[in-house]
């Protein structure tokens, strides 16, 4: 049981241990906070935590360090030139909604937008999406999850009807086969995941491997097919095709619960093996015997990662995966799954609770006259006072470029390094009249802003998180914020100051919860059986649990799938056009490191993390380095066709010689990125640029590239 966490809304109970969750990845890996003096002291592990049983890796062993790190904010900032100044609370508020209020009187409430992030517990994000549309008004709120579940998202939701994780990873002690596919599990699951893969090959079973890097979880004996960057889709209507030649669909499986397979088939007609070998760019023999090991066996898992994923045409990509695995049945029975791998700490809840821009509370889709209705009268409101749908994360700020968007709200979210074109970002974030950022450091993006609340820690707060499966887990308080104020308090205060004080009239997470049951009860998420004591008496509850006798549910799609036929969707994708060749071209990837996470914002700050990977490191196949004339100890200039970057390199013989691989957590990786979007999904091609390499002109500094360090400014 808890020790040590708030009481409604009273103090600390007096404790030593507080248990909580890991503030990082989707796995939220539980941990104790040892508390003296209402000061964080030390961690330690909790052996009964749900899912990890109380692993951690030394992101989530080092997280506390930066609960009282110098570095953090503690006073509202006040921009007064080049510089910040501290300023008192009650002026930081007030002149947030006066430069608001201001431009929605001139120029109309939609001129300004709200920008969040998907580590936010859900409480935060469920006030965050009431803040904007009923506070500000506007219809322009979105997140940072656009960057990295939208396409798998879009994908669930047209494919099955329902946008979660269909099956507990435990699910992996029953599987014959893992088809892992774009996915680091090395650098974003280490504690979990690779260990349940092992069992997989202790048992005699195999791994497939898709993937145009052999990360460090990939044995010898996997079945590893490193395909040419950006021709995933071609791959799976090539093993659609494959598996139907072999015989190896699951005809009753498919007949009874899905639709549109014959459509799905005749589109892929074209992709014989020889012609997927070609585009993909392996042999053969590699597709034959991935489509033979895949369809095997109907006790399957699936985990697709962001590599599918962060491509333009991301959502094609899944739902062309989607159709491999319905053909086998991979489904609803013990040990098989077509699953997405969320990233973020609350990149399921964030996702499920109101900030994105199509979307209302417990999954609702802001233009659909039901779900609209159904919210305002759990609101108290007219149907009509609701926005409508918004725009994507990149294209507010392409808004705010051209001047549509003169007044941004941005908590918890560093776009100076996590967006794509990050000259243009800057540009777009200078052409603001009004920025007000929460943040519990100063972040790069907070350079351009004229307010900055000091936010609050994990530490700081209780609430919910969603986890990677769908599992609704609980974190405690165990120390009061630092600032005085935590990231509730700012959202109920600006709520009264907008005039909707009604609204927010929350003294606890535990009161935005119980509201957050009660709006959600019969919708498309479903939380109404899950209450606050509850997820402390057994170890998290899986969503939909529509009752509070229901136990939860963490097996998707063991009867129905969530269309209202019950029936899943196969889709037919044209394969890529005969004309399109790939041209002879190096392609820049991205992806992650163990020890750091999103932008660094708060891993850079702590020393035990930060030194293990101190700044981007390019990764180039040694073919490659020599073919270019990179040497040992010298410095590489990649270019695209946006900006230029000069970086330490490193050689990785894991790596196709046409790919090149850098992570996303320094400004020097995003700045080479485009901000060309899937159509369907909003999300940016992050997985896919072609480069330039070449050795750096006379021996260039990263440090002089243009890349700008955390913090940056000092206040008074």
């Amino acid at each position: 049981m808890v020790s040590g966490a708030r009481s409604g809304a009273g103090g600390l109970v007096a404790a030593d241990l507080v248990e909580t969750h890991c503030p990082f990845c989707a796995l939220n890996c539980g941990l104790r906070l040892e508390v003296t003096r209402n000061r964080v002291t030390d961690m330690s592990t909790w052996p009964e935590s749900p899912l990890t049983s109380g692993a951690l890796c030394i992101k989530g062993r080092l997280a506390h360090e930066q609960v009282h790190h110098p570095e953090r904010l503690t006073r509202p900032l006040l921009r007064t030139g080049n510089d910040f100044t501290e300023i008192d609370w009650d002026e930081a508020f007030s002149r947030t909604v006066r430069g608001f209020t201001k431009i929605a009187d001139k120029r109309g409430r939609d001129a300004n937008a709200v920008l969040s992030g998907g580590s936010l517990t859900n409480e935060k994000v469920y006030l965050i999406g009431k803040l904007a549309r009923l506070g500000l008004g506007t219809r322009h709120v979105d997140y940072n999850g656009r960057f990295c579940m939208s396409s798998a998202a879009a994908a669930n939701m047209t494919a099955f009807g329902r946008d979660r994780m269909m099956t507990p990873l435990a699910e992996l002690q029953r599987a014959d086969v893992a088809v892992i596919v774009g996915a680091n599990l090395s650098a974003a699951f280490p504690v979990r995941i690779p260990p349940l893969i092992d069992g997989i090959r202790k048992r005699g079973g195999r791994v497939v491997v898709i993937d145009p890097r052999a990360s460090r979880f990939v044995k010898p004996d996997d079945l590893h097919l490193p395909i040419r960057p950006s021709t995933d889709a071609v791959l799976f209507g090539g093993l659609l095709r494959e598996i139907a030649e072999q015989g190896l669909v699951d005809t009753e499986f498919v007949a009874n619960r899905t639709s549109g397979f014959n459509e799905a088939i005749a589109a892929v007609q074209s992709l014989t093996l020889e012609r997927v070998a070609s585009i993909c760019d392996i042999a053969p023999e590699l597709v034959r015997e991935a489509a033979t090991v895949i369809a095997g066996t109907r006790s399957a898992m699936w985990l697709h990662g962001r590599g599918p994923e962060q491509q333009i045409g991301g959502v094609d990509n899944v739902l062309a995966l989607i159709n491999v695995g319905l053909a086998c049945g991979h489904v609803g029975r013990p040990g098989a799954g077509i699953n997405m791998l969320t990233g973020q700490r609350n990149g399921q809840g964030g996702r499920e609770w109101g900030q994105r821009c199509n979307q209302l509370p417990a999954g609702r889709n802001i233009e659909n006259a039901e779900h609209r209705e159904v919210v305002a009268d759990r609101w108290g409101i007219d149907e009509e006072s609701l926005p409508g749908a918004g725009r994507t994360y990149v294209e507010i700020l392409e808004m705010a470029g051209r001047g549509e968007i003169k007044g941004l709200l941005s908590i918890c979210t560093n776009m100076s390094v996590s967006a794509p074109d990050l000259h243009s970002v800057g540009e777009q974030m200078a052409a603001l009249d009004h920025v007000v950022v929460v943040d519990p450091f100063f972040s790069e993006s907070a350079r351009h802003a004229d307010i900055v609340f000091p936010g609050s820690v994990f530490a700081e707060e209780s609430g919910t998180i969603t986890t990677i499966e769908g599992r609704v887990v609980r974190i405690d308080q165990a120390v009061s914020p630092v600032p005085g104020l935590s990231d509730l308090d700012i959202l109920r205060e600006l709520g009264e100051r907008f005039g909707v004080g009604d609204q927010f009239a929350f003294e606890s997470a535990e009161m935005v919860f119980d509201e957050m049951r009660a709006v959600s009860a019969g919708g498309p998420v479903d939380y109404a059986g899950i209450t606050w004591e509850r997820l402390r008496s057994e170890p998290g509850v899986f969503w939909p649990c529509p009752s509070l006798d229901h136990p939860g549910t963490p097996q998707l799609y063991t009867e129905r799938f969530a269309h209202p036929d019950g029936r899943a969707r196969f889709h037919p994708l044209a394969p890529l056009d005969e004309s399109v060749e790939h041209v002879d071209e190096l392609v820049l990837t991205t992806g992650r490191v163990l020890s750091q996470f999103l932008s660094g914002n708060q891993t850079m700050r702590i020393s035990g993390l930060d030194r293990r990977a101190t700044a981007p490191v390019l990764e180039v196949h040694p073919t490659t380095a020599r073919r270019v004339g990179l040497e040992e100890g010298e410095l590489a200039q990649v270019s695209s066709k946006l900006a230029s970057s000069v970086l330490a390199w490193t050689a990785n013989a894991d790596l196709r010689t046409d790919t090149v691989f850098l992570p996303y957590h320094w400004p020097e990786c995003n700045r080479l990125i485009a901000a060309d979007l899937d159509p369907i999904s909003g999300i940016p091609g992050f997985k896919y640029t072609a480069i330039s390499l070449a050795p750096a002109p006379g021996g260039s500094d990263p440090a002089a590239d243009g890349a700008v360090p955390v913090g940056g400014f000092t206040y008074s």
